[in-house]
C-alpha cells in the first residue's frame, strides 16, 4: 500500500514528526524482472533475505543515536503500512512496532475459508508466514471493523493487540467544475468514442481481483440496457487494470462493446473529474477491506450505488443506495432509480454525499494513529516470535 504509506508520511511530517520510509530495493530482482517464474523468486530474495538485513542495520543505527543523544533523541516506532509485510515483525521483536491491516482475504483463501478460490502451495506458505507475522505484531490497526473481525477469526489472540482505525480520504477529492473536468477527460486517457460533456456515463473503478466483481459490473450494466433500452446512451466507464480475456468475452456476448469503455493509468485528477461528472458510481463489490472509491466519489458529490453488505454498506452512509451485488437485475433497478431522480433530489443527494465524506477526516485519522503509537511505545510491547 504505497499510497497509504505516502499519505501517512505526509500527515506525520506536517505534524513535525520525522519519517523515514524503508522498502526493499531491487538487487537480484534487476537480473530478471517479472511477477512470475524466476523473476518472482529473485524478487523474493531482495524482499525476504536482503531487506531484513538492511532493516536491522537501520534499527541498530537508530538505537545508537538514541543512546548517544539521550532523551532528546525521542522515541521511534516502526510502522508496517501493509499487512502483507507483517513477516518483518520477526526482526522487530526488540522495538515498538505497528502494523496496518487492510484485509486478510488472501490469508482466508489460503486457509480454505473462501469457497472456489484456490491458492497454490507457495501462496499458502507465504500467507501462513504473513499470518504468523501478524500474530507476533506489537499492535495492529485494521482499516475497518469488518477486517478486524476477519483477523480475529484467524487469530483470536490478537483481541487485545488490535483495533479498527478507518482510513481517511488520501487525496483532496472535491467537486470539480464541469468545464475543468471535461478538459481533464479530453486527454488521451479515455477512449475516442467517449465525448466528455456530451455522453452521460456510469463509472466504476477497481482492479481485477475476484471480490471487485468487475464481471458482475458488466452483467449489471447489460441488464440495465436490456430493461431500459432508452438508457443505452448512458455509457459505462470502467477504470483500473486492463480487462481480462473473460471480461472482453462477456462484453462481446452482451453486445455492449460500443457503450462500455475501459480506461487505465488514471491520475487522481482524472479520477476526480470522472467522479464529478458521472451519473453515479456503481460499486457492487462482493467483499472489501475498505473501499476507498465509495468515499472518494461521495467527496465529489457523485451518487453511489454499492453492495448491501459490510463494510460497503456502513462506509457509504445514508446518502448511498444499497443493493445485493449478486442480484444483478435488482442492482440494475437501483441504478435506474438513481438515473430517474429529479434534479431537486439529485442536488440533495449530492450535498448529503459531500457531507458524509467529510467525516473521513485525515486529521482525525492521524490523531487516532498517534494515540496508538504512544500506547505501543509506552507499553513497549515485545512479543515472543516462537509462541
Amino acid at each position: 500500500m504505497a499510497r497509504y504509506a505516502e499519505m501517512l508520511k505526509k500527515l506525520l511530517t506536517a505534524r513535525g514528526i520525522q519519517v523515514d520510509v524503508l522498502q526493499p530495493e531491487p538487487l537480484f530482482g534487476r537480473l530478471k524482472r517479472g511477477s512470475h517464474g524466476i523473476g518472482k523468486w529473485l524478487g523474493y530474495v531482495d524482499k525476504y533475505i536482503l531487506f531484513p538485513i538492511f532493516l536491522r542495520r537501520y534499527i541498530r543505527r537508530r538505537k545508537e543515536t538514541k543512546e548517544a543523544n539521550g532523551p532528546q533523541a525521542g522515541e521511534f516506532i516502526v510502522h508496517i503500512c501493509d499487512h502483507s509485510n507483517a513477516i518483518y515483525t520477526r526482526w522487530l521483536q526488540d522495538v515498538p512496532h505497528f502494523v496496518t491491516c487492510h484485509d486478510v482475504m488472501a490469508i482466508m483463501a489460503a486457509k480454505g475459508h473462501i469457497p472456489g478460490l484456490k491458492i497454490g502451495w507457495s501462496g499458502r506458505i507465504l500467507q501462513n508466514w504473513i499470518l504468523s507475522g501478524l500474530k507476533n505484531a506489537s499492535f495492529i490497526a485494521c482499516v475497518t471493523q469488518e477486517t478486524r473481525k476477519d483477523l480475529l477469526m484467524l487469530a483470536p489472540g490478537l483481541e487485545v493487540r488490535s483495533c479498527a482505525i478507518e482510513s481517511p480520504l488520501n487525496f483532496p477529492y472535491a467537486p470539480m467544475p464541469e468545464k475543468e473536468a471535461f478538459a481533464e477527460l479530453s486527454v488521451p486517457a479515455t477512449d475516442t468514442t467517449f465525448r466528455p460533456g456530451m455522453d452521460p456515463f456510469l463509472f466504476h473503478v477497481g482492479g481485477n481481483q475476484w471480490y471487485k466483481n468487475r464481471e458482475g459490473v458488466i452483467r449489471i450494466y447489460a441488464q440495465l440496457c436490456v430493461a431500459h433500452p432508452n438508457l443505452t446512451s448512458v455509457k459505462l466507464i470502467m477504470a483500473g487494470k486492463p480487462p481480462t480475456q473473460e471480461m472482453r468475452r462477456l462484453v462481446k456476448e452482451k453486445g455492449i462493446g460500443k457503450q462500455l469503455i475501459f480506461v487505465t493509468s488514471v491520475s487522481d485528477q482524472q479520477l476526480c473529474a470522472f467522479y464529478s461528472t458521472a451519473e453515479a458510481l456503481i460499486f457492487p463489490s462482493l467483499k472489501e477491506g475498505f473501499g476507498w472509491p465509495i468515499i472518494e466519489a461521495q467527496a465529489c458529490g457523485c451518487p453511489v450505488i454499492t453492495s448491501d453488505r459490510a463494510p460497503m454498506s456502513r462506509l457509504a452512509g445514508p446518502a448511498s443506495v444499497l443493493a445485493d451485488p449478486e442480484d444483478e437485475s435488482g442492482f440494475a433497478l437501483q441504478i435506474f432509480r438513481i438515473l430517474e431522480e429529479s434534479p431537486k433530489a439529485r442536488k440533495s443527494r449530492k450535498a448529503d454525499s459531500i457531507l458524509h465524506a467529510q467525516s473521513f477526516d485525515p486529521e482525525v485519522f492521524l490523531n487516532q494513529i498517534l494515540l496508538r503509537y504512544e500506547e505501543v511505545v509506552r507499553k513497549n510491547f515485545v512479543t515472543d516470535f516462537n509462541k
